[in-house]
């Protein structure tokens, strides 16, 4: 089974639309619920990190749950800065029934835009029994690394790093995005992807518990 892969990258929201074998970047421009004016520092331009924002509750139609308790072993703040929940992300998977067939629940955080020298985005999903396979995971990460490298001039190399007490499976993008996943022990699947000098995503792994 693939997914369609809600990417980083651009402003609004990527998906990979299977056409046979092959993927294309598809762009959308999901309606995003009203931002609060409180959401912290001001490169927090999103939702900050407490209750989910969704005005009808927090199940999608085909029963995808957006779940901030999903952060709960990853760190909140990167580089001195809150991540925000990145909600057009998460609409995209909401309208996509493909991830309700494999998780039980969903959350996408980020820190900066890509118009800063430093960002971050991270996805979580846990994963239903069914999609706890080495099948599906290779899948996943082979989607993420190309739909994030796609918008940064393709895959230049992929590699499997030891960092902190995980095992990272790394794509280097050509233009300077880099691209990580992983799984923690609870079965959530970890996508990461970061731009500039601090890397971010190695800080963000780094953290988790």
């Amino acid at each position: 089974m693939r997914l369609r892969v809600p990417g980083p990258i651009v402003a609004v929201a990527l998906a990979i639309a299977v056409a046979g074998c092959s993927y294309a970047v598809v762009v959308q421009t999901p309606t995003v619920p009203p931002v609060p004016t409180d959401v912290g520092p001001a490169i927090a331009t999103q939702v900050s990190i407490a209750a989910t924002p969704w005005p009808n509750g927090t199940v999608g139609a085909d029963g995808l749950r957006i779940d901030p308790s999903l952060m709960s072993d990853i760190p909140l703040v990167v580089g001195g800065n809150a991540l925000v929940e990145y909600v057009e992300v998460e609409s995209a998977a909401l309208d996509d029934a493909h991830y309700a067939d494999a998780f039980t629940s969903y959350y996408a955080a980020r820190l900066g835009d890509v118009t800063d020298l430093n960002w971050v985005e991270v996805t979580l999903g846990a994963l239903k029994p069914d999609a706890q396979s080495q099948d599906f995971y290779t899948s996943w990460r082979d989607d993420w690394f190309n739909a994030t490298c796609s918008q940064a001039s393709g895959v230049a190399s992929t590699s499997v790093q030891q960092i902190n007490d995980w095992q990272v499976d790394v794509a280097i993008c050509t233009g300077g995005v880099d691209a990580y996943t992983l799984t923690l022990d609870d079965g959530v699947l970890v996508s990461i992807a970061d731009f500039g000098p601090r890397r971010l995503g190695k800080e963000l792994i780094d953290g988790i518990n």
